[in-house]
């Protein structure tokens, strides 16, 4: 009777998106689990978590699904020094901080290499060379290591080489609030927001990965559209001096909901990030039906497939050429239609249902190879 453990900790506000993956995974685990296969998800019902309440998983659990608290933070130093306080034949760690203490059979996602490509984005060397020292851990203590894409995958390959023949990539999906939103809330999100007819759409942070100066000087570079810029997204303090241009619409921190009309009234998505372990934002754009243009960097082109636009982001050039052409309605009047249609058909190919079976055949998987 296999016992898997799925340590879901990180389902707090401190971790937006990796708390949303470990979310949706312990949501879909359950239909795909065997007749005599159990679950056990660890929670920490100390941390603050106002968006996804696992707090009613745990009341509506699954006969052969068992929500357990636990009363420890991720980055209390026990974390690292004691074992989990469940044993089982398989330990999933949603994240690199995790017990180093060996146990039957451990597996660990890891996200991306953003903290090796953009060191720049930690500055304290203390900082990189204990997230550094942390991940190499995590990749030994590992018999298998979990991640978003191949393109993460290579990625964590080339800085730790032990991760080599143990990365699997488990692609993530959108939530079920993403997809194409009516009139009715299209309209309302427009007042909310005191939005024009016309206008494109980001939604992200401004860290300078995510190259938010380099789409501005590409918007300001067009001129005159009659249509808006509309940067929606936490604003962190410390890059403020690369968000201050004239034209462009601040709207701040959205709920996903808004994101989901946003998505839907936009002319166009753009994403010019330098680099993404998966590119969820995107996805979810195209759930919504809006027509994307994106980086052709990292994940990028792994998710979009041939639904969106591509540009060079690190040519403000290209990325205006790209939002030009999908605002340019009156010059190709058919290509905004046929965008939208390709992004709901691209969309649709991942679901959290095909993540949760990928992962239950790795924690398989591992069990197999131990016993062989």
């Amino acid at each position: 009777m296999p016992h898997y453990v799925v340590d879901a900790r990180v389902v707090q506000d401190h971790f937006p998106g990796i708390g949303r993956y470990a979310w949706n995974l312990v949501q879909h685990l359950p239909a795909q689990l065997h007749a005599d296969e159990f679950l056990t998800v660890l929670w920490d019902p100390d941390a603050q978590n106002t968006r996804l309440p696992i707090v009613d998983n745990a009341a509506n659990a699954h006969a052969r699904v068992r929500f357990l608290p636990l009363r420890r933070s991720i980055f209390d130093p026990r974390n690292l020094l004691q074992p989990l306080p469940v044993r089982a034949d398989v330990q999933h760690h949603t994240y690199y901080v995790r017990p180093l203490a060996r146990s039957r059979r451990t597996l660990t996602t890891l996200y991306d290499a953003i903290p090796f490509l953009h060191p720049e984005l930690f500055p304290s060397a203390r900082t990189r060379l204990t997230i550094r020292l942390m991940h190499a851990l995590a990749v030994l203590r590992s018999d298998a290591l979990l991640t978003i894409s191949h393109s993460a995958a290579a990625d964590l390959a080339h800085f730790f080489p032990a991760a080599r023949g143990k990365v699997i990539v488990t692609p993530l999906a959108a939530d079920p609030v993403f997809q194409p939103q009516s009139e009715e809330r299209i309209h309302a999100a427009r007042v909310r927001f005191d939005l024009p007819p016309h206008f494109a759409l980001y939604l992200g942070s401004n860290k300078p990965h995510k190259n938010l100066s380099r789409l501005i000087e590409a918007w300001e570079s067009i001129g005159q559209t009659g249509a808006a810029l509309v940067v929606a997204g936490h604003i962190d303090l410390r890059y403020m001096h690369q968000v201050h241009a004239s034209g462009v619409h601040f709207v701040g921190p959205i709920s996903d909901g808004d994101a989901a009309a946003l998505y839907s009234a936009c002319d166009a998505f753009v994403f010019p990030s330098l680099y993404e372990g998966f590119g969820l934002t995107p996805l979810e754009a195209m759930s919504c039906g809006a027509p994307v243009a994106c980086s052709n960097t990292s994940s990028l082109p792994e998710v979009i497939g041939d639904a969106a636009l591509l540009f060079d982001p690190h040519n403000p050039h290209e990325i205006a050429a790209a939002i030009r052409r999908l605002l340019n309605d009156a010059a190709d009047p058919a290509l905004r239609a046929e965008m939208r249609t390709r992004s709901t058909a691209r969309a649709a190919v991942f679901s959290w249902a095909n993540t949760a079976r990928a992962t239950l055949d790795a924690y398989r998987n591992a069990i197999s190879r131990r016993e062989n």
